[in-house]
């Protein structure tokens, strides 16, 4: 079950969740100023006040997941003839006071249901990325994927050959037995700083031999996790990387020195700070 920081009861929004942001028993001078020089019954004033307002709510509490089920909700209401968008306007039977509005609003909006039609589509819009992430698989139904059906073993470039990689080597090339010092976690992203042999390496032809590369470094960077599971004491060491594409997103699972296991799900996974070198003291 879903569940609403930091007191954890469950999540069950109602569609008058999205315009919570336009209601308050006492609402600051400056937000009822600020408001009041739009009219909601207006087109343009209405997409301005759903993309700056409802949309960019800053709630630190809520993630993809909350964002997901705000739209569900909303979109079942939509989906209903019948539903009275108009009542989602007035103030909650158990409600000690009336909610304030800003002072210059009319007291009825015309055409509700349009309001909220243009919100679900302002939503899916900005929101398209946490939407996506979201509807991605489970970690358990990426573990139960058939061993034909995965990327076989060792690198990403069996099925991504990054343009980070060619505009330094200039063709596909696996490089195995990479090390990292380890990953680095922030929010709902991982990088690592990789480096090792290249192995065999076609030189392209107009390379002097001399000056062929046979190290390589690079940062491989985990953007949009949806789930993620980690195990092991020592997280620095050699690295093999299995990275199966679900379409959309990613599973990737690495391997690091002799116990850690990091295995995620994610929307994209790639590659950045590519260099070469014929000195390995280089990198």
């Amino acid at each position: 079950m879903l569940h609403h920081p930091p007191f954890n009861p469950p999540f069950e929004p109602a569609v008058r969740h999205w315009v919570t942001c336009f209601m308050g028993y006492d609402m600051p001078a400056a937000l009822n100023a600020e408001l009041s020089r739009y009219n909601p019954n207006d087109p343009e004033d209405r997409e301005y006040l759903i993309r700056h307002y409802v949309l960019a709510r800053d709630y630190p509490q809520e993630n993809f997941r909350h964002r997901q089920r705000l739209v569900e909700v909303l979109q079942a209401a939509l989906d209903d003839p019948d539903y009275d968008f108009e009542q989602v306007w007035e103030p909650s039977e158990d409600d000690y006071e009336d909610d304030q509005w800003p002072s210059s609003w009319p007291g009825v909006l015309d055409d509700s249901r349009d309001f909220f039609q243009r919100l679900l589509i302002a939503a899916r819009e900005l929101w398209h990325e946490d939407l996506t992430r979201a509807q991605l698989p489970s970690l358990a139904e990426c573990r139960a994927i058939p061993a034909r059906d995965r990327a076989p073993r060792d690198w990403l470039f069996s099925i991504d050959n990054s343009e980070a990689w060619r505009a330094v080597f200039n063709e596909a090339a696996t490089p195995y037995d990479l090390n990292t010092p380890g990953p680095v976690f922030q929010d709902e992203q991982l990088s690592l700083r990789l480096s090792g042999a290249l192995g065999r390496l076609s030189v392209p032809g107009n390379w002097p031999a001399s000056q062929a590369p046979t190290h390589c470094s690079l940062r491989l960077n985990v953007r949009g996790i949806s789930e993620l599971a980690a195990s092991g004491s020592r997280f620095d060491g050699g690295m093999r990387t299995q990275l199966t594409r679900l379409n959309p997103g990613y599973h990737l699972r690495l391997e690091i020195g002799l116990d850690c296991v990091i295995e995620c799900v994610a929307l994209s996974v790639s590659i950045t700070d590519v260099k070469g070198t014929a000195d390995e003291k280089q990198l």
